[in-house]
């Protein structure tokens, strides 16, 4: 296929300002639809036979686009990304990784500026969605500020043995905050935080839920610890008031919870 006539067949649908770059056998078209965190959008091409395959290429799992981890919006998020798929007529599927990749498929390339349109109008909509603090800013921010202070830690000492924000490959909806492999042992981490002690207390129970449900997983006997970093500087800890929740979540862990004002606890033991 002609890449050169493939290019001016998308800049006629779109505008000039439609740019390229070539990723090997993939052609990255980056479009002039913006989010509102001022990120273009970049639809991806592939050719494999006579089908043409227009793809997120994975950047809005992996989060390429820099959005903010709102958690807990993460419910309200998955019902506006559902609707889009929906509307947008959207197929999925997830690597070896667990990363998930959004695309549509034709066999005639002049469909293909049809999905391109799809694919980033698509993915505007969900980018936007994940700016967009649809719960108390105040919580937000002070769990968006731990989770990037936690998983900057624990980059700095586990580098490529880290996936953050992931699950286990038979678990996709279950995501721990952390996962780190180590000669074939898995270490699962969650982070717990909150301005309130509603907010606190409901980080207790979802790692609660997320370590119990491991015991179920194929994966089990390759996890050699469940921890728990505890953010005891945020304004909803109060140790004596959740301490019930606490005694149930060690009950579900292989050791106590790790305060965050002695985080180098987690050296120690991963």
């Amino acid at each position: 296929m002609d890449i050169q006539v493939l290019k001016e067949t998308i800049k006629n649908s779109f505008c000039n300002l439609t740019k390229f770059k070539q990723r090997g056998n993939v052609l990255e078209v980056i479009t002039a639809y913006s989010t509102l965190n001022n990120k273009f959008i970049s639809v991806f091409i592939k050719f494999e036979g006579n089908r043409i395959i227009a793809t997120d290429a994975g950047w809005i799992d992996s989060n390429a686009y820099d959005t903010p981890n709102f958690d807990e919006s993460e419910e309200i998020i998955k019902k506006i990304i559902n609707n889009y798929i929906y509307n947008y007529q959207i197929k999925l599927t997830t690597d070896s990784d667990g990363n998930v990749y959004y695309y549509k498929t034709c066999n005639d390339q002049e469909q293909l500026p049809g999905l391109i349109f799809d694919i980033a109008n698509f993915s505007v909509g969900v980018i936007n969605s994940f700016c967009i603090q649809f719960k108390d800013p105040k919580e937000e921010k002070e769990r968006e500020t731990f989770r990037k202070d936690a998983n900057d830690f624990m980059k700095l000492h586990y580098k490529q043995t880290l996936r953050l924000n992931t699950a286990l490959d038979d678990f996709k909806n279950i995501k721990f905050n952390a996962i780190v492999s180590r000669a074939s042992n898995l270490y699962l981490v969650t982070y717990v935080t909150g301005s309130t002690q509603y907010y606190f207390e409901s980080d207790l129970r979802k790692s609660i839920v997320n370590f119990e449900l491991t015991d179920k997983s194929k994966f089990s006997g390759f996890i050699r610890e469940k921890i728990t970093i505890i953010n005891n500087e945020s304004t909803g800890f109060n140790l004596n008031h959740s301490m019930p929740i606490l005694n149930l979540l060690m009950e579900k862990t292989t050791r106590e919870p790790i305060l965050w004002s002695e985080r180098d606890k987690i050296l120690e033991t991963i």
